[in-house]
């Protein structure tokens, strides 16, 4: 295999691959990216068994061929050539030894025969599901196929406002990813570690032939959304009628998920209908006086107070172990009788970060029934478009 590239379009390519590649793993063979060179197009994929990236760069080819590249020496390398724009890439089908040449340089590093690399039939076998973009107006070409056209802006807030919320506990595998759900011509993208739960209301551009559905997403597939940068086509990938499967078509990169084959918890069973109680302030000054106070709580409990009366909120912590104790006064607008209500600060301060604006005057919203069941956290608005769920602690 021999090419030629521009340094900054091959580590773009790097960049979108390089988060399928494991941190650790007892398998070798996934440490490595496989290179699949065909005329012009380098097709680069990675994968941890889970996850599945495949993205294609145009280059200078020169002969086509294929080989395993050990991902972190290609990465490191790439990153740290300086004031240069392109480089050639030969590897020998002999011994599959690789090299990268720049003008005043050569690097040499061991590549792996491609054929010892895993077979991965959900990517060949599937396909981008064609479509035709007039004027905003999505169609797909196959009316039989189940798919999802999103604009890049909405999965990226999708993955933004869930994954915080996932829970890490092994022995809850349906809480370890978020939750697809699609009902009554609504899309839901929710999380939840049973101590919170986050919410997401898509906006889809285009869903043909679902439903209903419910297919939860591991974490890593989430965060992987995070970093498209163009708008996304969602399908489904099933094996005797059963999804297994999500395809991600992003421009010219293509990701694969395998879903959590779990039961999600009925999540809407625990939000609050018309709560009666409703108390709103200020993100920003909230913000900052939770984290002054918090200095004050327990490390153990992180547990805080909020104070609610007519127009002031008083938010507490102490821990009389170590003899300290906070108190700050916000403005508020409350419409019950004074209360006082628990949270474990760090769920509470990281659910408003969650929600945060730039503008300095964007209020929030809590609203609830009783002090010791669950409450709603959201914006000041009428819009439903987030919602979070946060279980007091007992104050």
């Amino acid at each position: 295999m021999q090419f030629t590239t521009t340094l900054g379009d091959f580590q773009k390519a790097l960049a979108k691959t390089l988060p399928a590649i494991p941190r650790k793993s007892t398998i070798p063979i996934l440490e490595h990216l496989s290179f699949s060179l065909t005329g012009n197009s380098l097709d680069i994929v990675a994968t941890d068994q889970e996850i599945t990236v495949k993205t294609t760069l145009r280059v200078d080819g020169i002969e086509d061929g294929k080989v395993l590249v050990p991902a972190k020496i290609i990465n490191d390398i790439t990153k740290a050539l300086k004031n240069i724009d392109s480089f050639e890439f030969v590897s020998k089908d002999v011994d599959f030894s690789i090299t990268l040449k720049t003008a005043s340089a050569k690097y040499t590093m061991k590549g792996i025969d491609p054929d010892e690399y895993l077979n991965i039939p959900e990517l060949f076998q599937s396909e981008k599901p064609e479509y035709t973009n007039v004027d905003s107006n999505i169609d797909f070409l196959s009316p039989t196929d189940s798919v999802i056209y999103f604009k890049n802006d909405d999965i990226v807030q999708l993955a933004n406002r869930t994954s915080f919320a996932v829970s890490h506990d092994e022995y809850r595998p349906a809480m370890n990813g978020v939750l697809i759900h699609y009902k009554d011509n609504n899309l839901y993208g929710v999380a939840t570690d049973s101590f919170r739960l986050s919410r997401y209301k898509s906006n889809p551009i285009k869903v043909q032939n679902i439903d209903e559905m419910n297919v939860i997403l591991p974490l890593r597939a989430i965060e992987l959304l995070k970093r498209f940068d163009e708008d996304v086509v969602m399908s489904f990938i099933r094996s005797k009628n059963k999804i297994t499967h999500i395809r991600f078509d992003v421009g010219d990169t293509v990701a694969l998920t395998r879903i959590i084959d779990e039961k999600f918890p009925p999540y809407e069973t625990v939000i609050p209908i018309q709560p009666e109680k409703s108390v709103t302030f200020m993100l920003k000054e909230m913000l900052d006086s939770l984290r002054r106070v918090a200095i004050f709580s327990n490390t153990q409990s992180n547990h805080i107070k909020l104070l609610l009366e007519n127009e002031r909120m008083t938010i507490l912590a102490n821990d009389e172990d170590l003899g300290k104790e906070g108190q700050e006064i916000i403005s508020c607008k409350y419409n019950g009788e004074q209360a006082t209500i628990g949270f474990n600060h760090k769920y509470l301060i990281e659910m408003i970060q969650n929600l945060d604006n730039d503008d300095d005057e964007y209020e929030l919203m809590i609203a609830f029934n009783q002090t010791n069941r669950p409450v709603i956290l959201k914006p000041n608005t009428d819009d439903d478009t987030i919602i979070m769920i946060l279980m007091p602690v007992r104050s």
